[in-house]
């Protein structure tokens, strides 16, 4: 054992700040530990007046007898007690209440293959107590793609190197809650003039909640020169610097969890990453994006948890030409009434496909776009939209509805039903199934147009919207009963409400 080593005892994590003798004990050899979870502790490696460590917290620290402290396992240790049988399988077993006997057809040859461990493809030992690598003469891990060491007991980037000398085609590693010490280049054994390579192969690396430091960052990524996809959430991170030659070839991006503040802390050039998570990172302001320098080809971008309360945030996205993916809480966005922050949001950002993992069809865009223009064209203080009405404008025209100033709540829809077509006003606050009602059932109300269609009281009504845009046309069925007709922002005078009936 060794100061900076991690233990396992009765499934408490710690870290090993002291080894030696506590005055009053004579000769017997105490364990000083810091443990992860700071309530378990009693201390903070004072002892009667006398400080042999100390911690973090205020009760952080006990001392334990070293006997007592289990010493980590080397990896092929837990990957026998995973994943090998028995080498010897019973052929039968014998029931308990009777004399009958059942043969175990095939068991000797599933062991078998359960015991040959350097045929595994992906290798799991999540929550384990590895702590140092395989034994020299151990076999070589050739076949294995993924290994998965979340929450063990590595701490030194030496083992880990030592570790993958076993994998030569890994392709996926996860070190996930591995307190790592920082990164030393002078201890990783490097010949003179030549950068250490850790795995040629890996092409994914997570190194979460490690305790990596944003000095030691670079470092680590350089030893993987194959790896594109980095998640290194909760490591307090408050910037994100790496090399040139790691930010261009990184393609995905995790720093969820970290303590940036700003998009800005982000720096560098990444010409081709394509998704980037920065949820619960403190950002409270996107202003000062400049995407097209910065990640000209991102796609994909996780911004929940950040309290961003500023339309011009929202305009800055814009100059991520590609996005098409953004989670992103919109409800801190304050708007006008009768329209949604979400519906704002998917107006200015004409790229997206899909907001808060929900796709945006044609006609929630064209909605979220009418809606929008209608709401906005007529403020006062506009500044934070100007850029947005321009261009909404031109591709359906000048705004036909503004319920903010005029209190509309009808809209004049042209009805088509066969041959014949009618003019009527249609409340935008009736539902699909109102509509479907009013065209279908002979009440006195609606009597005339009942006649009007012809429509027998027994057919089964399908309702389509015909939206016209320029030469376009777009035909959208009213297939949710419980929709107001008013979400798909139908237009007076030039859009058609369209009745069939089987």
């Amino acid at each position: 054992m060794e100061v900076g080593q991690r233990v396992r005892i009765n499934f408490e994590n710690a870290t090993i700040r002291y080894i030696g003798e506590v005055s009053g004990y004579g000769s017997q050899i105490w364990v000083g530990l810091e443990w992860d979870d700071s309530s378990r502790g009693k201390h903070d490696g004072v002892v009667k007046g006398h400080r042999y460590f100390q911690t973090k917290h205020p009760t952080g620290g006990s001392l334990m007898k070293i006997e007592a402290v289990p010493k980590p396992t080397d990896l092929l240790f837990e990957i026998k007690d995973r994943y090998a049988e028995e080498e010897r399988v019973e052929n039968e077993i014998e029931l308990t209440k009777s004399s009958k006997k059942i043969e175990l057809i095939g068991m000797e040859q599933t062991a078998a293959k359960q015991s040959n461990i350097e045929k595994l493809i992906s290798i799991v030992l999540d929550n384990r107590s590895v702590g140092f690598p395989p034994p020299s003469d151990s076999p070589q891990f050739i076949l294995c793609r993924e290994l998965n060491l979340y929450g063990n007991l590595l701490y030194k980037w030496q083992t880990v190197k030592r570790i993958l000398e076993f994998f030569p085609r890994i392709q996926e590693l996860n070190l996930r809650r591995n307190r790592m010490q920082s990164f030393n280049e002078d201890e990783d054994g490097e010949l003179e003039g030549e950068e250490s390579i850790y795995s040629e192969s890996c092409k994914k690396l997570v190194i979460s909640e490690c305790t990596i430091s944003e000095e030691s960052m670079d470092s680590i990524i350089r030893r993987f020169p194959s790896a594109a996809e980095i998640v290194a959430f909760g490591n307090e991170l408050t910037r994100f610097t790496v090399s040139d030659v790691v930010a261009n070839r990184l393609t995905s991006l995790d720093l969820e969890d970290n303590l940036f503040g700003s998009m800005n802390s982000i720096e560098g050039y990444f010409p081709n990453l394509t998704q980037l998570s920065l949820a619960n990172c403190g950002i409270s302001s996107l202003v000062g994006l400049d995407g097209t320098s910065k990640f000209p080809n991102l796609e994909y971008l996780n911004l929940r948890g950040n309290t961003i309360l500023d339309w011009p945030s929202v305009n800055a996205m814009r100059s991520l030409k590609n996005l098409k993916r953004l989670l992103f809480d919109c409800k801190h966005l304050e708007v006008e009434k009768g329209v949604h922050s979400y519906e704002v949001v998917v107006a200015k950002l004409s790229t997206l496909i899909d907001l808060n993992r929900f796709d945006i069809s044609e006609v929630e865009r064209r909605s979220a776009e009418i809606r929008f223009l209608n709401k906005y064209a007529g403020i006062e203080n506009k500044s934070n939209h100007d850029e947005d009405i321009k261009r909404l404008i031109v591709i359906h025209g000048e705004p036909t509805l503004d319920t903010a100033k005029k209190g509309l709540t009808v809209v004049k829809i042209r009805i088509e039903c066969g041959n014949r077509v009618e003019s009527r006003k249609l409340p935008l606050a009736m539902s699909v199934q109102k509509i479907r009602d009013m065209v279908r059932i002979k009440e006195a109300f609606y009597i005339a147009l009942a006649r009007l269609f012809k429509t027998p009281h027994s057919s089964n009504i399908r309702l389509y919207l015909v939206m016209t845009e320029k030469t376009k046309q777009h035909r959208i069925e009213l297939d949710n009963p419980l929709r107001d007709f008013g979400y798909y922002s139908p237009s007076e005078d030039r859009d058609i409400l369209v009745v069939e009936h089987d």
